[in-house]
């Protein structure tokens, strides 16, 4: 889309946020998912189930927008936009300039948000175990995902790498055994990592593939476990269940230009294996706004670092994933969330967009990164493959596993793997400002919010 939308419904938003912040303070998360017979029925799993995923998207703080913009904003592909920008949850002033504190509302809004879907998904898994319906471990398997995916979430957000320091402190891991205000402890990076790929490697064994991508599927499941042990180094079991995933022949890469637009600008796409939907009634409130200039106001600009690794003629992605703002600055703002099928530009409204977690193209970047470091067989033709398919021919010459990272830049721009990547692999970045992050820095682990400190006594992170 080249058209630039300004939002003129802002104090809507404004008392949709002051709502949002007063539900955060006063609700306590609770397990009256259902009673336990609500489990006996297959309606009655799927409404529990949805139940965690209305819970998920429920705010902007969630996995509506900052599941983006927070680690977005910590990274050297976002830079400062005008010095009046400003954005719809405020990461470019409170997270951006890398001085953010435990009292900054988007990381308490995350936390509590995450913690609330956390305890309803181990409603399901408590009581879904005793079931009497013949199929209810598929039911079970998708909230043990739904569980060790955002725990993993919390982990990227509030833990230093597992590479870093295995013995480091992380986020509390609740379970569906732990009685629901008992107050826990913060478990290790380890031990949440061994956590997190229980669940997965439980789920995958009970899971099936009767959903569509708008839930976790079998298939999801062994692509966040390629996720998971590509992140702590695992290549071997990385690759493994890349490849499992990428046998299910409903999910394939977009080859052509136009599929890829559709997949951006439409939500339409056979590469999505699985999302967050967002419908028509949702619109103008999630990560559309990541990509859309409000009041010709740009919070956001692209570095010149990411916007040169393209080959602009030639690199499908390229018009899709920015723009130029038309002041003539030469600049560019981010424009691949901008999403076009739910927009009513006769209010000046951005589309609703689905938020794609889990997409067939990190899968193949994950295979070649995880052969190269390891093998060293297969890497280039997962590389090209995946090149070929955004319009660019073979790769040759030079360092094969740099032009692997750099394809995982342009690839993955704006899905928040930018920060994991700097964090795992333990590197530092510099931004044309001057700011940025030593390598393994401690603020690549945001603070534990005040009010679970004041709440549970928990041990704040180093630096803060």
């Amino acid at each position: 889309m080249k058209t630039i939308i300004k939002f003129t419904y802002l104090f809507l938003l404004v008392l949709g946020f002051s709502a949002c912040e007063d539900e955060l303070i006063e609700k306590v998360p609770t397990d009256e998912v259902a009673p336990a017979k609500l489990f006996d029925t297959e309606s009655g799993f799927r409404t529990a189930l949805d139940g965690v995923y209305a819970t998920m998207k429920d705010d902007l703080l969630g996995y509506n927008f900052c599941i983006y913009t927070i680690p977005e904003n910590i990274n050297d592909d976002i830079i400062a936009g005008d010095p009046m920008g400003w954005s719809f949850e405020n990461t470019h002033a409170n997270i951006h300039p890398l001085d953010y504190d435990y009292q900054e509302f988007q990381i308490e809004g995350f936390w509590k948000l995450a913690y609330a879907a956390i305890n309803n998904a181990n409603s399901i898994i408590k009581y879904g175990q005793t079931s009497s319906l013949a199929n209810k471990d598929q039911y079970v398997a998708e909230a043990l995902a739904q569980r060790a995916l955002i725990h993993y979430d919390l982990y990227r957000f509030f833990a230093p790498a597992l590479s870093s320091n295995p013995d480091a402190l992380a986020v509390p891991y609740r379970l569906d055994t732990d009685e629901l205000l008992v107050k826990k402890a913060r478990n290790t990076t380890q031990e949440v990592i061994n956590y997190v790929l229980d669940d997965l490697n439980r789920a995958e064994k009970m899971a099936t593939n009767d959903v569509n991508s708008y839930r976790i599927s079998k298939t999801a499941i062994q692509a966040l476990l390629a996720r998971v042990y590509h992140e702590t180094g695992d290549y071997t079991n990385a690759i493994k269940f890349a490849k499992e995933a990428l046998k299910d022949t409903r999910y394939d890469l977009d080859t052509d230009a136009t599929a890829l637009e559709k997949q951006w600008r439409q939500d339409d796409s056979d590469e999505i294996i699985f999302r967050i939907r967002f419908e028509t009634e949702d619109d103008g409130s999630n990560a559309a706004m990541f990509a859309i200039p409000a009041f010709f106001s740009f919070p956001y600009y692209v570095s010149n670092d990411l916007i040169n690794l393209y080959d602009k003629a030639n690199d499908t992605r390229f018009d899709l994933y920015f723009e130029l703002e038309p002041n003539g600055s030469g600049k560019y703002y981010p424009e691949k969330h901008v999403g076009m099928r739910t927009a009513d530009y006769a209010n000046f409204q951005a589309g609703a967009v689905d938020i794609k977690l889990v997409r067939v193209s990190e899968l193949y970047l994950i295979i070649a990164e995880s052969d190269e470091r390891e093998v060293g067989s297969e890497a280039i033709t997962y590389l090209n493959t995946l090149r070929n398919a955004r319009g660019l021919g073979d790769y040759s010459g030079g360092n094969l596993l740099d032009e692997i990272m750099d394809e995982r830049r342009r690839e993955l721009a704006f899905e928040g793997f930018r920060f994991t990547d700097l964090k795992r692999l333990g590197l530092g970045f510099s931004r044309p400002d001057g700011s940025g992050l030593a390598a393994n820095s401690d603020k690549y682990a945001l603070p534990i919010p005040k009010l679970e400190i004041d709440r549970s006594g928990i041990e704040q992170n180093p630096g803060y």
